[in-house]
């Protein structure tokens, strides 16, 4: 009975926290109407909020990488992941040195950390594998599927410029905006708590150094 009310304990636990997750989304959402207007630009809370959590989360994963080695090829190729991400949320900055600049240090980063980890390919993909048998896996995936898939679909301009065509485009491209970055900053939320979550699972096992795994 113990152990039922533990999960049921445990559940609720993440019931509240992602909830929390998409009020605080929401959250940034209304600071950006109430202080600074309908304009959501590079300096607004919402795409602060956005870099913020991606920023968390690859030095959560390099930490990893950085401390365990049964994890090290796999949590390299995440945090890569996500720097490339984290290049391209400022996409609006780098295009002042050359329009769609991001994709140069983006390929840069993916270039190295694929070649760190093309040595040990085969390292690195049961690290991957076990990483999909993690419970943080499905939240992150979640939250990929956010920012990657739904924001993008749901942010259409046919959609809601059609939507209510008698409109006019300067207010639809503002609603569009608005639905889309609030859609990518909830999934930003997700992949965070699920890098957290991870990040405290692992910390739990021994830490083993390179000279401690070749022994």
């Amino acid at each position: 009975m113990q152990t039922e009310l533990s999960i049921l304990y445990r559940a609720i636990k993440q019931f509240l926290l992602y909830s929390l997750a998409a009020a605080i989304s929401t959250g940034m959402m209304f600071l950006d109407i109430k202080l600074i207007g309908n304009q959501l630009d590079e300096l607004s809370f919402v795409e602060i909020s956005q870099e913020t959590m991606l920023f968390i989360s690859i030095i959560l994963f390099l930490s990893l990488a950085w401390k365990k080695a049964d994890i090290r090829y796999s949590s390299i190729l995440i945090a890569g992941f996500f720097i490339c991400m984290f290049i391209r949320e400022f996409d609006s900055f780098l295009d002042m040195i050359d329009h769609g600049f991001w994709i140069y240090p983006s390929l840069l980063v993916a270039a190295i950390c694929l070649l760190y980890t093309a040595l040990n390919m085969k390292s690195a993909l049961v690290q991957l594998a076990n990483f999909t048998t993690s419970p943080n896996y499905g939240f992150m995936i979640s939250g990929l599927v956010c920012i990657l898939v739904f924001s993008r679909l749901f942010g259409m301009k046919y959609l809601w410029y059609n939507l209510h065509p008698d409109q006019s485009r300067f207010l639809m491209y503002n609603i569009k905006a608005a639905v889309e970055e609030g859609a990518e900053l909830f999934g930003y939320s997700l992949c965070l708590i699920a890098s957290l979550f991870y990040y405290r699972e692992n910390q739990s096992s021994q830490i083993k150094s390179p000279s401690e795994s070749d022994n």
